[in-house]
């Protein structure tokens, strides 16, 4: 086995390990109404305040029509608005409502306390070595987005 493969079967090691330890595989996340990347897209909005689809599509990597359905989803339940933008007039900006705030706010706390319950049993010392250990993979394997 040469240097790729052992690197290649480690990554999907740490994949299967991480997408279960931290229930990424559950249809609901966090035991929400929402997938993974539904909860992604409205932090997403959340961090930008307003922002447009096609940012999220990039940050995100997904397909601009899957991510106009959610959008739409997330209005009809007022999650989500659009607003007709004033410098543009063929671009739509989106941003949460009062209520997808609130809701946003849930699940980052929901997602925080879930986070916690994985490290709380950690030293000062093993937090240090993870933070510098995800800093480290996200350092090598982000170089294209910086």
């Amino acid at each position: 086995m040469n240097e790729y493969d052992k690197t290649i079967n480690e990554i999907r090691t740490f994949n299967r390990f991480y997408t279960v330890n931290m229930g990424f595989l559950n249809s609901n996340y966090l035991d929400s109404k929402y997938s993974v990347l539904e909860t992604r897209i409205l932090f997403e909005i959340k961090l930008h305040k307003i922002c447009i689809q096609s940012d999220i599509v990039k940050t995100l990597h997904i397909d601009k029509s899957y991510l106009s359905r959610i959008v739409q989803r997330f209005c009809a339940k007022g999650i989500v608005e659009k607003i007709k933008s004033d410098d543009d007039k063929r671009t739509t900006k989106i941003t949460l409502t009062a209520i997808g705030n609130e809701e946003t706010e849930r699940l980052i706390q929901l997602t925080n306390q879930q986070i916690k319950a994985q490290i709380v049993e950690l030293s000062l010392d093993e937090c240090n070595k993870l933070c510098t250990a995800l800093n480290t993979v996200i350092s090598i394997l982000g170089k294209e987005e910086n």
